[in-house]
């Protein structure tokens, strides 16, 4: 006879009840991916050696050797670390304030890091196959050039105004070069003239580098207006031309004394005047502090360097065209500026002096077409070269992209080269 408890149940109907909950957790507990694997031996993760990164700061007393010395190697693997950057950079020549990077495994360096150049690193890493044990190679950093504007009205000379816009010297000298054919910074601008100027910035890993080219440039100087746009062509040439794309480089400069020379032989805290007399004869005298240097108006050869009479120390060129330059009064020529030599338009000649029949340091200027003086200021001459046809519709872009950057009120834009 089926026994029944006081609840109502029989008692095989209890023990098979009991034995289905056994069985449900058993499956519950075999399913569970924590209880699967408990008892699972887990797959053995390889070991890792971490990677240490050292930066040593580098003092003038500081050598490459002293350095990896520091980190136990022995001097026959420094000469290997030399020989295999040789063809890239003297390790011996470790710049004051500079970082080498050492990186180590276990304790041991296996690659290092030198930046040679605001823009490469030198990276030699230990490899057993390479010929001194080490690879060397250069790695160009990430470079971002953005463009900023400067503009600016003369109140008494150029520098000054850039300065008080906060234009760099660098780009000042740059905006002179830029229109050395037309105008003469050191006397031509005057009170209430006003220049614009599109310049690059150069930054790498954020930090800003230097200052790079002039993109575009407007100058306002007597009643006139000069416009520069910076062009690279499809050969990668480049050069800068006015709006109708015609070069602004022509076969004489305006001025011999260069606002670079004159700019770079003095200190930037004050601005040096250069005073200009016309003559009789179309020559122009220059007054300038003795030893600013003199440039060669254009491109051409010798054909007189000595002493002239009234004159004191001489040069002649001869150009193309018929044309020849003079200068006059130098305290002292060139080494190696002799009749015969050829130069190029913007090289050294000379320096000022007061030799001669002369009153005080001055630079007399003439030129000559065939054996007959002309007015300097009178010579405009051909661009040396203009936009190519083919390249004329990407001329247009590019000027019209600086135009808009040049009145935009914004001083500060981005631009990735």
């Amino acid at each position: 006879m089926t026994s029944i408890n006081k609840n109502g149940f029989s008692r095989p109907f209890l023990l098979c009840l009991a034995a289905g909950f056994c069985v449900l957790i058993s499956l519950v507990f075999l399913y569970t991916p924590e209880a699967s694997t408990k008892n699972t031996p887990s797959p053995i993760a390889p070991k890792v050696n971490p990677v240490n990164r050292y930066d040593v700061d580098i003092s003038a007393s500081d050598t490459f050797y002293g350095v990896m010395r520091g980190f136990g190697l022995t001097p026959q693997e420094i000469k290997k670390i030399t020989r295999a950057a040789r063809p890239y950079y003297r390790l011996s020549r470790l710049r004051k304030d500079s970082v080498v990077s050492v990186f180590t495994r276990n304790d041991a360096p296996f690659m290092v890091q030198y930046k040679i150049n605001p823009y490469e690193v030198l990276v030699l890493e230990k490899d057993d196959t390479a010929k001194y044990g080490y690879k060397a190679l250069k790695q160009d950093l990430p470079k971002e050039v953005r463009l900023k504007l400067g503009s600016g009205v003369i109140k008494s000379s150029l520098y000054r105004a850039a300065m008080e816009a906060d234009v760099p010297p660098s780009v000042v000298l740059s905006l002179s070069d830029v229109f050395a054919w037309d105008v003469d910074f050191t006397t031509d601008m005057r009170k209430g003239d006003t220049f614009k100027v599109l310049y690059e910035e150069i930054y790498v890993d954020n930090e800003f580098v230097e200052n790079g080219a002039v993109r575009g440039a407007e100058i306002s100087s007597g009643g006139r207006e000069y416009n520069a746009i910076y062009y690279k062509d499809s050969r990668g040439r480049t050069g800068y031309y006015d709006l109708q794309g015609q070069s602004l480089k022509r076969m004489l400069v305006k001025s011999p004394l260069r606002y670079r020379r004159i700019s770079s032989y003095f200190t930037n805290s004050r601005y040096h005047p250069i005073l200009k007399k016309y003559r009789a004869h179309h020559g122009i005298d220059y007054a300038a502090p003795r030893g600013t240097p003199i440039d060669a108006a254009g491109s051409g050869r010798i054909t007189f360097a000595g002493w002239k009479r009234g004159y004191g120390r001489f040069i002649s060129i001869k150009h193309s065209n018929g044309y020849s330059t003079g200068y006059g009064h130098m305290s002292r020529i060139k080494k190696g500026i002799k009749r015969g030599v050829r130069v190029a338009q913007g090289d050294v000649i000379g320096y000022v002096g007061s030799t001669g029949i002369s009153t005080g340091p001055h630079l007399h200027y003439e030129v000559r077409k065939g054996n007959k003086l002309i007015n300097p200021l009178h010579i405009k001459g051909n661009p040396a070269k203009a936009v190519a046809g083919a390249e004329k519709a990407a001329f247009v872009l590019v000027k019209d992209e600086v135009l808009k950057r040049l009145s935009n009120d914004e001083s500060v834009l981005s631009a990735r080269r």
